[in-house]
Parts: C-alpha cells; sequence; structure tokens
C-alpha cells in the first residue's frame, strides 16, 4: 500500500512539473509569437469563459469571434441597407444563413451583376438562427425581393441550442438566437434573454441578468454542461485543458447523436419553419426560396428527405446542393469543411436558373 501511494505520489509530482513545464514553454511561445500551432492546440481546451474572456479583452484579434453576428446588430444594418437601397435595383436577395449560403449567393452574383445582395448570416448558424433572423428583419424586405433560407445539415443539432458557445466548443461564438418548439400547429419561441454584446460584455455587472441567463442555459439549452463552462480556474494547467477539451468534444458529439435520434422534434420543427418561412414570405409579395446545404459528414441530418415533404406539397422554391453535387464526394470540399469555390459556382448557376424559372430573372 505503502508502495503504491509512493508512486501515486511520484506520479503526481512529475505530472505537475510537465504541467509547469509546458505552462513556462506556452509563455514563452505567445510573448515570442513562436510555435503558433502549438499554443493554439493547447488554447482549445480552455473553458468556454475562458475563452470568452479572452476575447472580450482583445476583440480586435484575428478570429475573434466576440462581437459575430449578434441579431440586434446585424438588423440594424439591414434597416441601414434599406433605406440607402437603390430603386434601380435589379434583383434584390436577402440572405438568411452562413457561409455556405454566402458563398453560393456571391458566387450567382459574379454570374449575375445584376444581382443586389442583402446578406445576413452567422459563423455555422444554425436554422433557428436564419429563421429568426428572417422573422425579425420583415420591416426591412420590400415587396418583389427574393428571401433566401438557408439550412445547413451539419448545423441542424443545434437547434436545441441558444447560442453557438454551447455546441462549437473550440470556437464558441457567444451570439444567440432562440429554440423553438412545437406548439399546437404552430411552433413556440424561446428567446435568449442575452441578445447583445453590450448584454454580453456587462453581464458580470449585472447579477439578476446573470442568473437568468445561467438558468436559462441549464433549462432550455440541449448542449448545456458543467464540463464546458465549470471551474475556468483549471484553465491554468495545460493538462486540464487537453482533459477538457476531450471531454467537451465527446459530450457535444453525444448530445449531437441522441439529438438526431429524437431527443429533439427537430424534423417537425425545421417542417414548420420552411412553411413558415414561405407563407410569411408571400404573404409580403416575396419570392421565398429554400436553400438546403449538405455538407460532408454522412452522419449529418438528411436535408432533402426531411423538407421534401412540404417543398414539394406547398410548392416552395427550393435549391439542394445534394441534388447537384454528391456530398460523399470529398473532392468538391475543402479542408475547412466548405464546397470548392467551383463547385459554389455550380450552385450558383443553379440558383440563377432557378429564378428563371420563377420569373424573376430573364
Amino acid at each position: 500500500m505503502k508502495k503504491t501511494l509512493s508512486m501515486l505520489g511520484t506520479v503526481l509530482i512529475l505530472l505537475l512539473i510537465l504541467d509547469l513545464g509546458v505552462t513556462g514553454l506556452l509563455h514563452w511561445a505567445r510573448e515570442s509569437g513562436r510555435l503558433g500551432s502549438l499554443v493554439n492546440y493547447f488554447e482549445y481546451g480552455r473553458s468556454v469563459p475562458g475563452k470568452l474572456e479572452q476575447w472580450a479583452a482583445n476583440r480586435s484579434q484575428p478570429g475573434n469571434l466576440y462581437e459575430a453576428a449578434w441579431r440586434s446588430d446585424i438588423l440594424a444594418l439591414s434597416a441601414k441597407y434599406a433605406t440607402e437601397q437603390s430603386a434601380a435595383a435589379d434583383i434584390v436577395v436577402r440572405g438568411y444563413g452562413m457561409s455556405f449560403v454566402n458563398n453560393i449567393l456571391r458566387k450567382a452574383q459574379e454570374i449575375d451583376p445584376r444581382l443586389t445582395l442583402d446578406l445576413h448570416s452567422g459563423p455555422g448558424a444554425p436554422p433557428n438562427f436564419t429563421y429568426a433572423l428572417f422573422l425579425d428583419d420583415a420591416q426591412y424586405r420590400q415587396h418583389g425581393d427574393v428571401a433566401v433560407l438557408g439550412v445547413l445539415s451539419s448545423a441542424v443539432p443545434a437547434m436545441a441550442a441558444l447560442s453557438n458557445r454551447t455546441w462549437v466548443f473550440e470556437q464558441p461564438a457567444p451570439f444567440t438566437y432562440p429554440v423553438f418548439d412545437l406548439a399546437g400547429d404552430g411552433l413556440a419561441r424561446a428567446e435568449p434573454v442575452v441578445n447583445s454584446v453590450h448584454a454580453e460584455l456587462t453581464i458580470d455587472a449585472q447579477p439578476k441578468l446573470q442568473a437568468a441567463w445561467s438558468q436559462q442555459l441549464v433549462e432550455e439549452d440541449g448542449f448545456y454542461t458543467p464540463l464546458t463552462f465549470g471551474a475556468p480556474w483549471l484553465d491554468i494547467s495545460p493538462f486540464a485543458r487537453l482533459v477538457r477539451r476531450t471531454l467537451a468534444i465527446n459530450h457535444i458529439e453525444q448530445t449531437k447523436r441522441e439529438i438526431l435520434a429524437g431527443a429533439y422534434p427537430y424534423e417537425e420543427v425545421l417542417r414548420r419553419m420552411i412553411v413558415g418561412f414561405s407563407d410569411t414570405a408571400r404573404a409580403d409579395g416575396q419570392i421565398p426560396v429554400v436553400m438546403l446545404v449538405q455538407s460532408r459528414d454522412p452522419a449529418d441530418a438528411d436535408l432533402l428527405a426531411i423538407a421534401k415533404p412540404v417543398l414539394e406539397r406547398d410548392n416552395i422554391p427550393y435549391l439542394a446542393t445534394a441534388e447537384l453535387f454528391d456530398p460523399r464526394d470529398g473532392s468538391g470540399f475543402l479542408n475547412d469543411g466548405h464546397y470548392r469555390p467551383e463547385v459554389d459556382r455550380q450552385f450558383g448557376r443553379a440558383f440563377l436558373q432557378l429564378l428563371e424559372r420563377l420569373g424573376v430573372r430573364e
């Protein structure tokens, strides 16, 4: 027994020495600007509060997502755009999506410069973000505009989340969005209590808001866990960061599998979003187009299988990337998971052909 305890004590001391050595190495690397990939490797394991605190203190740093995609800021820009929009614009396309949708629409604009784009997007944005933005942006759209609702297959599980911070551990952008759930024949919308970068920046000085937000994350966000948010003081240890990163990623992947297995009624919610999008756009005199972007992970939700019944039933125009390029063909993707520019151009051309069939473009 004494030998065992002695051995454990020796191992712990060696681990502590190693941990202190790596801490010193990382400090030197940051100060000298060297070994950037090694520094980033260990930074990925910081707790979500630890990452957000660093982002808040260094908001001009490249890759900082602290101020990205807050809906209040996007809508303010939309209001400015609506005021300045030229009445001479031939075809106005208002996109609600993420980088995948933006890339496709920009390629379409390259082919046909008559398109005027007003893009509303967030990094890896899930359908609850894009649908909420579409609904809230109604006052700034105009009669005859083309409204595009983007749905990304890899982000479908995040329909049960209130923020990227709970389901994108390595890049936990703090922007928020509502969770929609089934209610009668429609949808109930649970709005996050933190909904602006100002609220995020000042939450430490508002105990009631902080308590309400913490409670809401626990009760209403399907991905929230102390594994990613708890004990930020452990961030001081590089070893603890490695352990947290492994546990966090495993938790998120398991939660995604549970959601896709039925822990959240994402299929019916998504279908009701699509129908609500189409009905709202048509009632406001706009042309709805649903853009289904199937990413390369075969474990993703099959967007076309989920959405096609209501798309065909209600005659809703759509573009599905899976009908144009096989997502199982890795040659069409960049290392970061986005489609290659030439494939996006193919999608952009298909989007223009769809506008022709709708009589929007001659």
